[in-house]
C-alpha cells in the first residue's frame, strides 16, 4: 500500500516593500549637493513669479520621478539639463491648463452672473446671487479636491510615459488610483503636510518662503512617485 505524501507548500514569495512615510521629507539631506541643489531650486521658484521659473521646476520634479520610480539611491537630480527640464516642464503645464480650463469656465459662467446680480442694487437680485454664490461654494469644493487628487496621478502617467497624451487616459488612471489607494493617499497626505511647512520659509526674510516651497514640491514629487513604484500591476 502506497504512503500518501503531501505537496510541500509552494515556496513563498518576497513581500512588497511597504509605503515609507517618513521617507519623502528627509530623502533630500541624503544627497551631498542637496544645499546646493535645493537653493538652486529656490531661484527658480522665485523666478516662478514671472512664470518661466514654474517649467524648469515642474521639470526637474519630473526627472525626480522617474529617478525614484527606478529605484536610484540618491534621486535628487543635478541641474545640468535645464533645456530638457524647460521642455518637460512646459508640456506638464500645458496639462494642467487642459484640465484647470473646464473649472474655470463652469466657474466664470456661475460666479460672474452671481456677483453681477450680488451688486445690481435690487433685493430680489442680491437673494438671488447670494443664494447661486453659495451653491457654487459648495459644488466647487468637492471638484476642487477630487481633481487635486486626480492631478498628480495623471501626471505621473505622463511623466512615465513621456507623452502629453498619457495624462489624458482616464481609465488606467483611475485604476491606478483605485487599486493603490492606500499608497496614493498616503502619497496625498505627505504632500499636505509639506504644503503646510511651506509658511515657515517666512522666518528667513520671507525670501524663504521660496525655498521650503521648492522642497514641498520635491517632497511631494518622492511620495507620489513612491506610490507609483510600490504599484500593484
Amino acid at each position: 500500500m502506497s504512503e500518501f505524501v503531501t505537496a510541500p507548500p509552494p515556496p513563498s514569495s518576497p513581500s512588497q516593500p511597504g509605503y515609507d512615510f517618513v521617507k519623502p521629507f528627509g530623502f533630500v539631506f541624503q544627497d551631498r549637493d542637496w544645499l546646493s541643489k535645493i537653493l538652486i531650486g529656490g531661484l527658480f521658484e522665485i523666478a516662478s513669479i514671472f512664470i518661466i521659473g514654474i517649467f524648469f521646476v515642474a521639470g526637474y520634479c519630473a526627472r525626480l520621478a522617474r529617478n525614484v520610480i527606478a529605484g536610484m539611491e540618491s534621486p535628487l537630480p543635478d541641474w545640468n539639463d535645464l533645456g530638457e527640464y524647460f521642455a518637460e516642464g512646459l508640456r506638464l503645464a500645458c496639462i494642467v491648463l487642459v484640465y484647470a480650463i473646464p473649472v474655470a469656465i463652469l466657474a466664470g459662467v456661475i460666479f460672474v452672473p452671481a456677483a453681477i446680480m450680488s451688486s445690481s442694487g435690487h433685493d430680489i437680485l442680491e437673494n438671488l446671487g447670494g443664494g447661486m454664490m453659495a451653491c457654487a461654494w459648495c459644488l466647487f469644493f468637492p471638484i476642487s479636491l477630487a481633481l487635486a487628487i486626480y492631478l498628480p496621478a495623471a501626471l505621473l502617467f505622463s511623466v512615465v510615459e513621456g507623452t502629453f497624451g498619457a495624462a489624458f487616459d482616464f481609465g488606467r488612471i483611475l485604476r491606478f488610483i483605485r487599486d493603490n489607494a492606500a499608497n496614493y493617499i498616503l502619497a496625498f497626505v505627505v504632500y499636505l503636510i509639506a504644503r503646510f511647512a511651506v509658511p515657515l520659509g517666512l522666518i528667513a526674510l520671507c525670501i524663504g518662503i521660496f525655498f521650503t516651497g521648492f522642497w514641498a514640491m520635491v517632497v511631494a514629487t518622492f511620495a507620489f512617485a513612491q506610490a507609483y513604484r510600490l504599484r500593484r500591476i
